[in-house]
């Protein structure tokens, strides 16, 4: 019994990226669904057009945006996110169960097929801004179900229909996916209602990419200097 408490212990500070080898990793093989498909087709883009993803925590929401024939992304869909832990706010340290914030990116190796949360996708963090900083932390994903470790929780529907379209614009050629993690819907009256966190000099810099992303509908060009996002 004793046995069994340790690794429970360490599995619950161990993030969400727990890897099972006798899970069926054919889930992440999966096709694209014909919704997701006729989506895609409806704001001028293909089943392998790169893809770029929003989450705003506030309002429980991922956005799903694919590059257009046009060359600019356009919004395919927007997933409730079941659940994530911890409050508005950046991540700072292992096992605080808090959700990162801030601009990350997704490549190959960071699908998992083998999650034990049906399919996930590794966030990226701690990304530059995160080291600069010296937060820390590990394993914090994109899943499905509806439980969170510091996580993003979406339900296993969604996060197959993510995780596909995830997959099939990177085997085309996206180099990353990028990830735009936002505390909520930075308009000017959010941002006065939250003028007073603590988290408002973090919160000015993650509004310059909201705002540029709203306007251009393209990949933003997201560098740290000094300790700071800039966005180019």
């Amino acid at each position: 019994m004793k046995n069994i408490l340790v690794v429970f212990f360490a599995l619950a500070l161990s993030g969400c990226g727990i890897v099972y080898d006798h899970v069926d990793p054919r889930r992440g093989l999966a096709p694209q669904t014909p919704a997701l498909l006729t989506a895609s087709e409806n704001i001028g883009a293909t089943s392998t057009s790169p893809v770029l993803i929003r989450i705003f925590k506030q309002s429980n929401e991922l956005e799903l945006w694919r590059k257009t024939s046009k060359g600019d992304y356009a919004l395919v869909n927007i997933f409730t996110v079941c659940t994530y832990s911890g409050e508005l706010g950046p991540k700072h340290r292992s096992g605080d169960r808090q959700a990162p914030e801030g601009f990350y990116s997704i490549s190959a190796n960071q699908l998992n097929y083998h999650s034990i949360r049906f399919l996930s996708l590794n966030t990226g963090y701690p990304n530059n801004y995160d080291r600069v900083h010296k937060s820390a932390g590990s394993s914090l994903m994109i899943h499905g179900g509806c439980d969170s470790a510091g996580c993003y929780a979406i339900q296993d529907a969604p996060m197959q229909d993510l995780f596909a379209a995830v997959r099939d614009a990177l085997k085309a050629g996206q180099k990353s996916v990028q990830l735009q993690i936002y505390p909520f819907r930075m308009s000017g009256i959010s941002m006065l209602l939250n003028q007073d966190s603590k988290y408002i000099d973090f919160w000015n810099q993650l509004k310059v990419g909201y705002d540029k992303f709203n306007l251009t509908h393209h990949d933003l060009d997201v560098e740290v200097q000094h300790g700071r996002y800039v966005i180019n």
